[in-house]
């Protein structure tokens, strides 16, 4: 299925999850500062192995860096 993360179309297995969709992009989901929001509401930590994106789902995912 096609879903776009941060504005980018990308293609996707049915049935994935906000977690399993992080461990494809190589994201590592238990790292601190990552933050995902689909279809602009944020979801908790705690929720992304709940939540299933469907067709056409708009992933945003913003990552904390370090740095001055």
């Amino acid at each position: 299925m096609k879903i776009r993360v941060n504005g980018e179309e990308k293609e996707v297995r049915l049935n994935i999850n906000v977690y399993d969709l992080l461990v494809a992009l190589e994201l590592e989901p238990v790292q601190a500062g990552i933050a995902v929001a689909v279809d602009r509401e944020v979801i908790p930590k705690a929720k992304w192995q709940g939540t299933e994106l469907r067709e056409n789902s708009d992933v945003e995912i913003i990552r904390a860096v370090q740095g001055g």
